[in-house]
């Protein structure tokens, strides 16, 4: 068992993605903390900012924690708001924006790359 806080974690740290603009990121459970299979991340997307355009062979759990923003998906675009949860499934295309004046704050939940090997729809298309 592992428990942390979000403060002892620190300042955000820029996320160091290609596509990524003025979006920060705290990693508070990973592998140093004994995680294997799940991972969770808390990003605050600045005003202006966005994530990067992404698909990739893993799904992923958000939740918005505070502001609005939009995701990006082959759908279109969805306003998203506080307390909305948001299942990302193996090759979705994503992004995140935020054309608002307030940050927009979110958890994420990423499994480990590892548990989709093998799986004929974990291929990654971009």
């Amino acid at each position: 068992m592992h428990v942390t806080s979000v403060s002892d974690k620190g300042e955000f740290e820029a996320l160091a993605r290609e596509g990524a603009s003025r979006v920060k990121v705290r990693y508070l459970l990973e592998q140093s903390a004994g995680a294997r299979h799940f991972y969770l991340r808390y990003y605050v997307v600045e005003e202006g900012g966005h994530t990067p355009l992404d698909r990739h062979g893993y799904e992923h759990e958000v939740f918005v924690l505070e502001g609005r923003g939009v995701m990006v998906s082959e759908n279109g675009e969805i306003q998203i708001k506080l307390g909305d949860a948001i299942y990302l499934g193996p090759n979705d295309l994503h992004q995140f924006r935020n054309p608002n004046s307030e940050p927009l704050f979110v958890l994420c939940v990423k499994g480990d790359e590892r548990l989709y090997k093998g799986d004929a729809t974990a291929k990654s298309n971009l």
